[in-house]
């Protein structure tokens, strides 16, 4: 018998597609996104990630979110964020807001670990 959920925040179902690049080698996948909420995603696609694997997502109309893969089940995992974000906006057409500065984001090069 399943648990129930105990979630902080809200989560809406879509589909939508964005960039995910994964720490260890900044490679770029194309991945659906799923029921996102303020702290996280799940994501879908030929990615193979492991739990607690750094991952950067290009999120429409937010922008390049830092987080960590919570959780991973064949080609989909689930993507905690490293900071809040406001989820209603990834949905949001572009020409609707404006859109947030994007300076001091993380440069899409892989970081080398001694």
């Amino acid at each position: 018998m399943r648990q129930p959920e105990h979630r902080k925040h809200d989560r809406d179902s879509l589909f939508l597609v964005a960039e995910l690049r994964l720490e260890r080698d900044g490679a770029p996948y194309a991945v659906k996104l799923r029921n996102i909420s303020d702290s996280g995603v799940m994501a879908e696609g030929s990615m193979r990630v492991a739990r607690g694997c750094p991952v950067w997502v290009d999120l429409h109309n937010v922008g390049i979110i830092a987080g960590s893969v919570a959780w991973a089940a064949g080609d989909r995992c689930g993507i905690a964020f490293d900071q809040t974000i406001d989820a209603s906006m990834v949905s949001y057409p572009v020409d609707e807001i404006d859109l947030p500065e994007r300076s001091g984001l993380p440069s899409w090069e892989p970081e080398t670990r001694d």
